[in-house]
């Protein structure tokens, strides 16, 4: 994962990359094997990829502060999942064809106290080919509203 913010006056720029991979284990475990905190397996799956799963995340944003009170943000995100199913499928027809995610987010944070705030967003999202397998709608848009009190 490689991440960075950068400040300038109000604004702070935000970007980030992680590269995730998901590949059958080079020592495998067997059932009856004990792990960490002392569990025992009871079933083990050590061929879960035939072929190794590549997803790869970026995202990017700024929040501008209006005033000692008001903070305004913005992003953008991005997943790209390689064809883990042996064929090279661009498609939706299998979860494990090649794929992507794209989203947009704003978000208004008005502080009115110290440990109080009121919030209010949205996000618009859009799946495609092998990610979006299984989604009743490839493109969402989710609103969201929050009062929130830190400690």
């Amino acid at each position: 994962m490689l991440l960075a913010r950068y400040a300038i006056g109000p604004v702070k720029l935000y970007a980030g990359y992680e590269n995730i991979q998901f590949a059958n284990p080079n020592t495998p475990l067997a059932a009856g094997s004990t792990i960490i905190g002392g569990y025992t397996l009871g079933t083990v799956n050590n061929t879960a990829f035939t072929n190794n799963k590549d997803l790869q995340v970026f995202w990017t944003g700024a929040k501008y502060a209006v005033s000692s009170e008001i903070d305004l943000s913005a992003a953008y995100y991005h997943e790209e999942q390689n064809s883990f199913q042996g064929n090279g499928c661009t498609n939706n027809t299998f979860a494990a064809c090649s794929g992507q995610l794209d989203a947009v987010s704003f978000l208004a944070d008005y502080r009115f106290t110290r440990r109080f705030d009121v919030y209010a967003g949205i996000m618009f999202s859009h799946v495609a080919n092998g990610l979006s397998n299984g989604f009743l709608n490839t493109s969402t848009i989710d609103p969201t509203v929050g009062l929130r009190f830190q400690f």
